[in-house]
């Protein structure tokens, strides 16, 4: 009895013991944010999706308030048998049936939408997304951009930051490649036409939080032109960079 007893919970912490039997043979299981802002911006997929990514429910993610009451997964190989027979849909390396690539522009997120709509038989969204970031208007001069989280780290050229700013006719002023946690005072001796900030909520807070806690960067970002991106846009390059760039031209055009 013991032994059945262990046993049992052993196969309730793996997921093994609650098997879906019963999923239809088109279900869809998202392990990660970023695969959920795939799925989610695909509509026709909706009626098929079973579970979200562990993020799911976070302030961080866009997920709409009615798929919030989905059953949450993350990537552990053992709990996803519970979805045993669904499509399993991953990023970042992480093991799946849709291996969702990882890169830094905006040709990353129309190539995983044809391997998404070829693999799951829907429509590919990206003429729609596209034909949106083409209609975009260019200002009359190029602004100068500085993106920066809260704990200082800001992103250079061939990030899809940099993607977004190009899309929208700005310059990036960070010219070296790549993700970077500047020192401060290189910081404050920057001086963009327009501070773009993410990830700038309390929800975020961390002893690392250069942008907040360093008095005179806080001083800077305050008294400097400022638009926030809400980070569930671009957890990675997928979809909500289109979404990013058009708050951006908008708040832009405000200045």
């Amino acid at each position: 009895m013991k032994f059945v007893w262990r046993t049992c919970i052993v196969l309730s912490l793996t997921g093994c013991g609650a098997v879906q039997t019963d999923l239809p043979n088109d279900s869809i299981v998202s392990t990660t944010l970023c695969a959920d802002t795939y799925l989610l911006a695909m509509p026709d997929l909706e009626p098929r999706l079973k579970a979200l990514s562990w993020q799911s429910r976070s302030s961080l993610s866009r997920t709409d308030t009615h798929l919030q009451t989905l059953p949450q997964v993350d990537e552990d190989p053992e709990r996803l048998l519970r979805w045993k027979g669904a499509t399993i849909i991953s990023s970042a390396g992480i093991e799946g049936d849709i291996n969702l690539i990882w890169g830094e522009d905006f040709d990353t997120v129309w190539k995983n939408f044809a391997v998404l709509s070829n693999t799951l038989n829907v429509v590919d969204p990206s003429l729609a997304l596209q034909a949106k970031l083409d209609a975009l208007p260019q200002p009359a001069t190029t602004p100068r951009l500085l993106y920066l989280d809260r704990s200082g780290a800001t992103a250079g050229t061939g990030t899809f930051i940099d993607a977004v700013f190009r899309a929208v006719g700005a310059k990036n002023i960070i010219t070296t490649a790549g993700w970077h946690s500047p020192d401060t005072e290189n910081l404050i001796g920057l001086h963009p036409d327009v501070i773009v900030t993410s990830f700038m909520g309390s929800n975020y807070t961390s002893v690392n939080d250069k942008a907040v806690r360093h008095t005179a960067l806080a001083e800077k970002i305050s008294t400097t032109p400022k638009i926030n991106i809400h980070g569930g846009l671009w957890p990675c390059a997928g979809p909500g960079l289109v979404k990013a760039a058009s708050q951006l031209s908008q708040e832009l055009a405000k200045l």
